[in-house]
């Protein structure tokens, strides 16, 4: 199964950048893969090349630079510094500019300023309100990580809520995710059993159960529309999986007793627990990465 990441959609101008502003920053979720289909998108964003670059995730050379040193995960830009490990001394921040010629590389601004720790709530601008080594994503002073190392997130502050990395950050509208970032978000239970706010889906992040909302990333898509993050999808209880063609699209996530809910709303409508008319909730092998309780609706 292949995990996408959720996305969120911020576009600064690249002098907001040099400023040590916030970066477009695109986020997705964990889902899961079935039996016949590619997996689903659980990171926001694609692994797809970067732009103005000839090389993917993971790769040492960034888009507009050829050389530089290595990133320290699957970070797909590259220049003077590391945007994960943040190497760039005290009081300064690795953040991601516009090189000539189009792409991005990376470089060292200063930051002396920013005093929010990490997991407090800030306002991006063209100032980092948050201290060196953070960023203003999704309205939370964020730790950069490598996709799915958890453990490299703290908590929100105050309200304790434990960081994910799961957020993929975009460069540019709607492009491929450059880099990750821990998000921190309220818990809530699917299908509509403890709701998250207007504009939020809720997203199931592993094999316990353990869920989180996260913000639709503005892309609007519906049920079998393309989709690149799981977030794409304009509806709580929709997801971005893979079909059999090796794309993905939106689709609907069902409940499949037994498990921690009702029984009962395995009959009920699509997003709380039932399938569309004409469609059937099928139970699918998740690898024991997902609940075996969460199946996708189909024909």
């Amino acid at each position: 199964m292949t995990f996408l990441s959720r996305r969120v959609g911020i576009l600064i101008a690249a002098a907001a950048l040099l400023a040590g502003g916030a970066l477009g920053v695109a986020c997705s979720n964990g889902g899961g893969g079935d039996d016949t289909s590619g997996g689903d998108a659980s990171k926001d964003s694609t692994t797809d090349t970067k732009p103005g670059s000839d090389t993917g995730p993971g790769s040492d050379t960034g888009p507009g630079n050829d050389s530089g040193p290595p990133t320290s995960c699957e970070a797909g830009v590259s220049g003077e510094c590391d945007i994960v490990t943040q190497n760039c001394g005290a009081g300064k921040d690795c953040v991601a500019v516009q090189a000539d010629g189009g792409g991005f590389v990376t470089q060292c601004v200063s930051n002396t300023q920013g005093s929010l720790p990490e997991g407090t709530a800030c306002n991006p601008g063209n100032n980092n309100p948050c201290k060196a080594g953070l960023e203003c994503i999704e309205n939370r002073c964020a730790k950069h990580c490598c996709f799915g190392d958890d453990s490299a997130c703290g908590k929100s502050n105050p309200e304790g809520y434990p960081g994910r990395c799961n957020l993929g950050v975009t460069l540019v509208t709607n492009g491929p995710q450059v880099y990750d970032v821990c998000s921190y978000s309220p818990g809530c239970e699917p299908f509509g059993v403890q709701p998250c706010t207007a504009g939020q889906g809720c997203y199931v992040n592993d094999s316990q159960g353990t869920s989180t909302c996260t913000t639709f990333d503005g892309v609007d898509a519906g049920e079998g529309m393309p989709c690149k993050a799981e977030n794409d999808c304009n509806q709580s209880g929709m997801g971005c999986f893979g079909t059999n063609d090796g794309g993905f699209t939106c689709q609907w996530n069902c409940y499949v007793p037994p498990g921690p809910f009702d029984a009962g709303i395995a009959s009920q409508g699509a997003g709380k627990g039932g399938c569309p008319t004409g469609e059937k909730c099928n139970a699918i092998n998740w690898n024991g990465q997902l609940p075996t309780w969460l199946g996708l609706c189909g024909k």
